[in-house]
């Protein structure tokens, strides 16, 4: 599957048919939005001049469910003569990552635009090479013209009796699925960009979205406490379940004094800014990498 040449020349685009069709099929495929903001993230950093971007999708396969959980990039050169990928920095990003998730296989590819190409079958052939069917996650970033969206395909062969006529893409069911830290990082990020007034600009920094977050709970205990005196001079009726909720939340909170209590919040604040600078550390020698792959080739 990995060449040992930096560059691996695929072909050109005009030796495929460019049919392609759009038939729901038997595959169901679900992406992680962590999926998603990677190739935003990726397009928004292309090479000035470069139509799309690709890169390789890492996930698990389970009968005909494909969940797509990360990816990474995979710098490549696109014209009408060839079409050629980076398969060292391909093998290379794989590896790394299945050091630390080595449950997770490649299960196809991803590309931005708004449809598919006689090139896309390339990529798609490329990937086939390993993977048994690879998915091809299709990322329409809409570019202000229009909603963003993604669709899903699977290549299917087409053959009339026993000749084998091309190879065509047959879109899939596909969605976005969401646990429980995406959730909770997703509402950050809508409560960043109203407070913010966001509207393209750059998001909140780490501490000013801890503020927005502090300030709204602090609302929220307000307005809870003046209920509470309301409740209790008989100015609004009982609310029996609404009690009982109030009471289950104030029992979930641990009994601590204040000073113990400052300490715990501040020991987990600093643990939570160190994973915050790792974090950007780690993408910031991933981009480097990636820049040093870029000037190498």
């Amino acid at each position: 599957f990995f060449s040992p040449a930096r560059r691996s020349v695929l072909a050109s685009p005009r030796m495929f048919s460019s049919s392609h069709l759009h038939v729901p099929g038997g595959v169901e495929v679900e992406v992680h939005p962590v999926v998603l903001f990677s190739v935003v993230d990726h397009y928004s950093r292309r090479e000035e001049g470069q139509g799309r971007v690709i890169g390789t999708l890492l996930g698990t396969v389970t009968g005909n469910k494909v969940e797509i959980f990360s990816c990474f990039p995979v710098p490549h050169t696109e014209s009408e003569e060839q079409v050629a990928v980076n398969t060292d920095f391909h093998a290379t990003m794989l590896s790394l990552y299945q050091r630390v998730q080595p449950s997770h296989q490649v299960v196809g590819w991803y590309s931005t635009g708004d449809g598919v190409s006689d090139s896309s079958l390339l990529f798609h052939d490329f990937y086939g090479q390993d993977v048994e069917r690879p998915v091809h996650l299709l990322v329409d970033l809409g570019l202000g013209t229009r909603r963003m969206s993604c669709k899903a395909y699977v290549s299917k062969q087409l053959s009339l009796g026993g000749a084998t006529l091309g190879t065509s893409f047959e879109e899939v069911r596909a969605g976005v699925v969401m646990a429980e830290a995406d959730r909770v990082g997703m509402e950050m990020l809508f409560k960043s960009a109203t407070a913010s007034g966001f509207s393209g600009a750059a998001s909140l920094s780490d501490a000013d979205s801890m503020e927005v977050t502090i300030k709204k709970l602090l609302k929220t205990l307000q307005g809870v406490g003046e209920y509470v005196d309301e409740v209790a001079s008989g100015a609004k009726p009982r609310d029996a379940e609404l009690i009982g909720l109030l009471q289950t939340a104030m029992a979930a909170a641990p009994a601590l004094p204040p000073n113990a209590f400052g300490k715990v919040f501040s020991s987990q604040v600093q643990d939570m800014l160190v994973a915050v600078y790792l974090a950007n550390l780690t993408r910031a020698q991933l981009a480097l990498a990636e820049k040093l792959q870029a000037v190498a080739i």
